[in-house]
């Protein structure tokens, strides 16, 4: 029996398959006494959902020809298996930010309202900034009625400008645990460029929507989809 996804198919095996591996990593051979299956059966189907960037094994360890590989759920299609799951997500997050320049500290508001205005149904706001950039937002927070922001990360301004920086050690892994509870809408917007190629890179890995916040010739805040925009390889240091 076969379920028909984005022109794909894909088996009820291996949709057992991903359905475990969507909660833990597994090595090979307990995924096999889980699944109760033959080590050639499994192998079949963990070779279509290998190429299919469903899945990824990693060997580690080899003796001669025998391997030990531990099977894990590629982080970049983890909403692609949600919504082959049917697993209904409990919210929409936008990941965006904003600096100290000018009215930046508004950017998550314009984003969101325009978001929901395009019926996308966010509900969950978490938002990249500096110390001294959140006390400028929270000193209008209340006379302009700004929004509840969910979750603040902070970082000092000069970590988005830095490459080696805790922020860019940080941030895939803050948004792969965002991920494990909802779908992510990324805003490439706010506070510098280096921040928003770096979350661009990390939209295109975990094929994640992401929108820039722009003006129309009449200087109304206008959204642009950015998610056909592509990065290749990593951004790493000039030599």
């Amino acid at each position: 029996m076969k379920v028909s996804y984005l022109a794909k198919e894909i088996t009820i095996k291996q949709i057992q398959i991903i359905k475990l591996l969507f909660d833990k990593e597994y090595l090979q051979k307990d995924l096999q006494e889980e699944l109760a299956m033959t080590a050639p059966n499994l192998h079949y189907h963990l070779s279509r959902l290998e190429k299919a960037n469903l899945i990824k094994k990693e060997t580690l360890h080899k003796v001669g020809n025998a391997k030990i590989n531990q099977i894990s759920l590629n982080p970049a299609s983890r909403q692609q298996v949600r919504q082959i799951l049917g697993y209904k997500t409990k919210h929409f997050t936008l990941l965006t930010g904003f600096g100290t320049l000018d009215i930046g500290y508004k950017i998550p508001d314009e984003v969101y309202r325009l978001l929901k205005k395009n019926y996308y149904p966010v509900s969950r706001i978490i938002c990249f900034t500096s110390q001294d950039a959140l006390e400028k937002r929270k000193k209008h927070q209340e006379s302009e009625n700004l929004l509840d922001i969910d979750k603040y990360y902070e970082f000092p301004y000069d970590d988005y400008r830095n490459i080696e920086s805790e922020f860019f050690k940080k941030v895939e892994h803050i948004i792969s645990e965002e991920m494990k509870e909802a779908d992510i809408i990324i805003d490439l917007t706010p506070i510098s460029k280096l921040f928003s190629l770096k979350l661009l890179e990390l939209a295109n890995k975990y094929r994640l929507p992401c929108v820039y916040c722009g003006k129309d010739k009449n200087g109304k805040h206008k959204l642009l989809s950015m998610s056909n925009m592509k990065i290749k390889g990593k951004i790493k240091q000039f030599n």
